[in-house]
């Protein structure tokens, strides 16, 4: 896995820019040859806040754009995101499906979020449940020290069984340990004035009972504060050395939105899957976020359009 694998569905955090600010109308994805892959684009209503976002794939049979998911943002009455819906489209149907959701909960007393509670919707007994956790830790100075995810074990498993050698079928077996278990953390390093230097992933071992570090995460930057490089590496496991991993590389605007994300990977790394992230607002906003709510952005190259929105 990557670190960008922990994008699953991407947060939006909306900054402001005096009396306006952007927001991106249209991303669109390529694959290592530089054929189209994806297809995401947004939608707001009369206060700017995001109402929906679609996620198209690109047939190459049929030479369009099949719709993919969408997700619907829910507000309350002072703006604030309460959470969001995710829904598959039947290609035969193209009924809408739900199939996922995010709870998000703040903090009174500054507005941040503290933490979000996904689900997943099982069809066969009608019900929502419990997938994620994600806590949102920050210091005295609310920069985002550490999200922490947890998972939800129901106490079921699905195992392959084999009969006399022969058939080979499902079961779901039962297991004592029920409850949120540790699963991923993600952590942000700083300078001494506030900057975001970088960050590391690391996954939780339940046999030894600690995070161990997976990937780690180092910026640079332009001289207008924008984030150009974003270099990764990996630990490898059994040398317990830093890897190279691979690279994103950001291209701006003249308003220090990201126009194209590029993802360069290392020699070692040329056949895993990854996912793209755009920022804006002078950074203060990203869309394709590590441990986010909205959709996933796949794909080793990315464009994005935007639009300026005034109060």
């Amino acid at each position: 896995m990557k670190k960008s694998y922990f994008i699953l569905l991407a947060l939006t955090l909306t900054g402001c820019i005096n009396n306006s600010w952007w927001e991106p109308r249209t991303i669109i994805t390529y694959d290592a040859e530089d054929r189209a892959r994806g297809r995401f684009q947004f939608i707001y209503d009369e206060q700017g806040n995001k109402f929906t976002e679609t996620g198209d794939l690109w047939d190459p049979e049929s030479q369009t754009w099949k719709r993919d998911y969408r997700i619907s943002y829910s507000y309350d009455i002072y703006g604030i995101r309460t959470g969001t819906l995710t829904e598959k489209r039947e290609q035969e149907t193209s009924k809408w499906t739900p199939c996922a959701r995010v709870i998000c909960e703040y903090k009174t007393d500054t507005g941040h979020l503290i933490k979000e509670i996904h689900q997943t919707y099982r069809t066969d007994e009608s019900l929502w449940e419990d997938m994620f956790k994600d806590h949102y830790i920050r210091d005295e100075q609310n920069r985002l020290l550490y999200v922490v995810r947890e998972k939800w074990n129901n106490g079921e498993i699905e195992k392959d069984i084999t009969l006399r050698g022969r058939f080979t079928f499902k079961a779901r077996l039962t297991t004592p340990e029920v409850g949120w278990e540790n699963f991923i953390r993600d952590s942000f390093l700083y300078d001494q004035d506030g900057k975001r230097l970088g960050g590391m992933v690391d996954f939780w071992n339940k046999t030894a009972r600690e995070w161990e570090p997976v990937f780690q995460y180092t910026y640079t930057y332009d001289k207008k504060g924008n984030v150009i490089s974003e270099k990764e590496k990996k630990k490898n496991p059994e040398t317990g050395t830093w890897e190279d991993a691979g690279e994103y590389l950001y291209t701006y605007d003249d308003h220090n939105n990201t126009i194209e994300s590029r993802y360069i990977p290392s020699q070692q790394d040329m056949q895993t899957e990854h996912f793209l992230i755009f920022y804006y607002n002078n950074m203060k906003s990203s869309v394709g976020y590590y441990l986010g709510d909205t959709g996933k952005f796949p794909g080793v190259r990315g464009t994005a359009e935007y639009f300026r929105l005034k109060r």
